[in-house]
């Protein structure tokens, strides 16, 4: 399950999927090449003159050196050892060495990926050429840029052991204890003022229910309320979107989807999407978030996505604050307490050492997907997930107080 390398079965699958890659404001125009890592290969991003986005082998098909320390002239890359020109596509222009009757440059081309560009990423298809799936056309694409928000980070383990976290809901109460709090008075999940959320159960052992769709699955976490608990029940659905997407409840007005796409087999880069269904995402509502879930550039993250907190440092846990009783991990943001747990585990985790309980219901049922997927795929079917048509643009997590007697399953607009 969490080897994704070319010649794994599972990284085979994942490369018949549309992934994000990176960023669209990362690239500029004619501006500097990127190095991204993506399912264990080194490749390059960058966007010509035109302001089309290559994604191409990092190494230059001549020689082998970076071109991530190419010159971007044009419509092309030029690699500085030797002159060679490579565009979007990996034709090579120019070879300017050798001489023209060779005609070399129509004999090589180097290793270039499919991408596409929609809300404010690259997407990239690395599988059989011309195999490529339906774009994911999830409900926050075609919102107005001004209505949502990218949040980036590297995390230092397995992309597994991030998606789930969105799949485990009984940690909530525990680990953020701190940002989301129970509360009566409410309905639903709301932000306060600090961006902290309150949420209408204090349930902290909640009934766990699963059911396997088409994308992937869904889950409710079913608890009870703090107010009226023998009559209603508070349910929270979350998606599982193969192959690694979560789409999981937010307050009021909002969504979330996060992506947990594999660096490699040791590390992963989690694109998380806020957006807001009505209205533009202010200013205010944008730094309240970073701070919140740890995602502060600059002051939580390097220039290159990487943490200021992290397992060498301990995640800087404050046990000084969690004795005074003002915290209670010590970790500063939602997003950094999760991933210190789960870079905790080890790269990847040894999962024969687990004593899986109730609540972990949702993560057994996805590694039960994903590996009777990759024994399928292996055996010819289509990959998990895309073997019909999906409508990504209706997939909706939600939650709310429903009747004890009303069934989950026709909650909300997340369909079956």
């Amino acid at each position: 399950m969490c080897r994704i390398g070319a010649d794994q079965p599972m990284g085979k699958m994942m490369r018949h999927y549309w992934l994000p890659a990176i960023l669209s404001d990362e690239l500029q125009p004619g501006g500097v090449p990127k190095r991204v890592r993506l399912l264990g290969e080194n490749l390059v991003a960058w966007r010509d003159a035109n302001g089309r986005v290559g994604l191409l082998d990092e190494n230059c098909p001549h020689r082998g050196a970076s071109l991530v320390l190419a010159r971007s002239e044009d419509c092309g890359l030029r690699c500085l050892y030797h002159g060679w020109k490579i565009d979007v596509d990996g034709n090579v222009l120019e070879t300017p060495p050798e001489p023209d009757e060779f005609d070399f440059k129509a004999r090589v081309k180097a290793t270039a990926y499919t991408t596409y560009e929609a809300a404010g990423v690259v997407w990239t298809y690395m599988g059989p050429p011309g195999n490529d799936p339906p774009r994911l056309n999830f409900e926050f694409v075609d919102l107005p840029t001004d209505q949502r928000m990218w949040m980036k980070v590297r995390i230092d383990c397995n992309w597994a052991q991030g998606i789930e976290g969105v799949l485990d809901n009984a940690h909530v109460a525990f680990l953020h204890a701190d940002t989301i709090r129970p509360a009566t008075g409410v309905a639903r999940t709301v932000f306060d003022t600090a961006g902290r959320q309150d949420r209408p159960s204090n349930d902290v052992q909640p009934k766990m229910e699963a059911q396997n769709t088409a994308y992937g699955f869904r889950y409710a976490s079913i608890r009870k309320p703090t107010v009226d608990p023998e009559t209603k029940r508070y349910v929270r659905v979350t998606l599982f979107v193969a192959p690694f997407y979560g789409v999981f409840p937010a307050p009021a007005g909002w969504g979330n989807m996060q992506a947990f796409v594999p660096i490699d087999d040791d590390h992963t880069m989690l694109f998380y999407t806020r957006y807001k269904y009505d209205a533009p995402i202010t200013e205010e509502e944008r730094q309240t978030t970073y701070a919140v879930n740890g995602f502060r550039p600059g002051i939580d993250l390097d220039v290159d996505y990487t943490k200021v907190r992290n397992k060498a440092n301990s995640w800087l846990q404050d046990r000084e604050a969690m004795r005074a009783g003002k915290s209670h991990s010590g970790i500063h943001g939602v997003n950094t307490e999760d991933m210190a747990v789960q870079e905790s585990m080890g790269a990847i985790c040894d999962r024969s050492k687990e004593h899986l309980g109730a609540t972990d219901l949702a993560v057994i049922r996805m590694r039960r997907l994903l590996v009777d997927g990759v024994k399928a795929f292996t055996n010819g079917d289509p990959p998990l997930g895309l073997a019909e048509p999906i409508p990504y643009n209706r997939l909706r997590a939600t939650e709310g107080i429903i009747d004890i007697n009303t069934t989950w399953q026709d909650m909300g607009a997340a369909i079956k």
